[in-house]
């Protein structure tokens, strides 16, 4: 196998990464899911469903839940309508499996924060500036100080937001 052919791991690939194009996204952020250790911070507007909502990061997310009891997997998003419509696996793995996943809508006054941002443990990550351009990202596989700084900004906002009503599994 050649060095390009290997799965990138989140902690050990080296370089920050240009991401073109949906597909690219889509790949990486899959490896990342699938790389990802003990937590997973998921920064988005709308947790798009051509990303976040596909056999692959699905897949990943539940193996990381089923490996480890003390894995963490937030999202914060800003715009949960379409998932209170109910139909994205993320949201049913938050409402089966609440001590590994939660969701939380992000507080009103970060309106303007239009970026959207995957962090894989304390090394990986993928950024958009602009949450709906699915054709431009950036990210790296090892970038420690980045995710640090990254990992701060996501937990000011957390504590800041709450969980969504709408969003709750209704038990009868």
């Amino acid at each position: 196998m050649k060095p390009e052919d290997r799965k990138p791991v989140p902690g050990e690939s080296r370089g920050e990464l240009r991401i073109a194009g949906l597909e690219e996204l889509r790949r990486h952020s899959c490896a990342m899911a699938e790389g990802c250790r003990r937590r997973l911070l998921i920064y988005s507007h709308r947790l798009n469903p051509e990303i976040y909502n596909r056999a692959c990061f699905l897949e990943a997310v539940r193996q990381l839940i089923v490996r480890h009891a003390s894995t963490r997997i937030r999202l914060l998003v800003a715009d949960t309508t379409e998932l209170a419509r109910g139909g994205h696996r993320l949201v049913q793995f938050a409402q089966d499996m609440a001590s590994s996943v939660e969701i939380r809508r992000r507080a009103a006054e970060f309106d303007g924060d239009l970026r959207s941002f995957l962090l894989a443990d304390e090394s990986g990550y993928i950024q958009r500036n602009l949450w709906h351009d699915l054709n431009n990202a950036r990210g790296s596989y090892s970038d420690p100080p980045r995710v640090r700084n990254l990992a701060e900004e996501f937990m000011q906002v957390w504590e800041q937001s709450e969980p969504d009503p709408a969003l709750r599994r209704l038990s009868i």
